[in-house]
């Protein structure tokens, strides 16, 4: 198996990853220490780890992946991959404070998906996992572009669930940031695609967000009445950590109160 893995003749599962990981005393740093200078389409590989230590909540973990893939960068200055991991993974350690990036940073980003044509599945994961740190006017003509190669079936269906996150983020980050112009325009995006109708958990996130928006208590109630049923544990505790971080009140503790969508 090792010696399929290294002649890349299969992929190994995040499962037999950790099983290789322990088998041989090493960490999943160390791991990536070891492999991401060799193989740059090990995306998948570090999103989830990513994912994982943003919802553990792990500020060690990302720090210290965040300082080993940096210093990657700095021993291959040339390749953009190690650059552009090491700015996703900057980004999620960002996302726990819903900070931004610097304007440097931030420009870097926006001047390699400005050269961007026909939207790949590595240029999506890309911006969904850096989106939170940029502002968010900033990724408007980008968006705008994947959602008409959506609406005219130019985006993979494999690639749809990425799509789905870069909608989501960015919902999040424009009311994050205030920016209500943007939250209504990708809302109003969003339905004129009629995006992803069909999954469950995403259109639970649309909700969400939306009753956020519109201060519609009723909507995000909703929400989290959607994903207890279908037992997304993931997102409800997602749910409330935003409504925590933002110290939103709770919705669910305000029944007298009027819902009153925005204008």
């Amino acid at each position: 198996m090792v010696s399929r893995i290294e002649n890349n003749k299969t992929e190994p599962t995040d499962h037999t990853i950790l099983l290789l990981c322990d088998a041989l005393n090493i960490s999943f740093e160390e791991y990536f220490s070891a492999v991401f200078g060799k193989k740059k389409n090990n995306l998948k590989t570090l999103t989830t780890v990513l994912s994982q230590y943003y919802q553990d909540n792990d500020r060690q973990k990302l720090d210290q992946l965040t300082q080993l893939l940096q210093s990657d960068t700095i021993k291959n200055p040339s390749d953009p991959f190690m650059r552009h991991y090491y700015l996703m993974s900057l980004s999620t350690l960002y996302h726990l404070d819903f900070l931004v990036a610097s304007i440097d940073d931030q420009n870097e980003l926006i001047d390699y998906f400005f050269n961007i044509s026909y939207w790949q599945f590595y240029d999506l994961c890309l911006l969904a996992n850096v989106v939170n740190m940029i502002h968010v006017e900033r990724i408007t003509p980008y968006i705008s572009d994947i959602l008409k190669q959506y609406a005219t079936n130019n985006i993979p269906t494999a690639s749809v669930e990425t799509v789905s996150k870069i909608l989501i983020n960015a919902l999040e980050t424009s009311i994050i940031q205030k920016k209500d112009d943007f939250t209504r325009y990708l809302l109003d995006k969003i339905k004129k695609y009629k995006f992803n109708t069909d999954d469950f958990k995403f259109q639970t996130w649309l909700l969400f967000w939306t009753g956020v928006f519109e201060n519609n208590n009723n909507k995000i109630r909703h929400a989290y009445s959607i994903a207890t049923y279908l037992h997304q544990n993931i997102t409800l505790k997602n749910f409330d950590k935003f409504l925590t971080i933002t110290q939103t009140p709770s919705p669910f503790f305000e029944d007298t109160k009027k819902d009153t969508p925005k204008s």
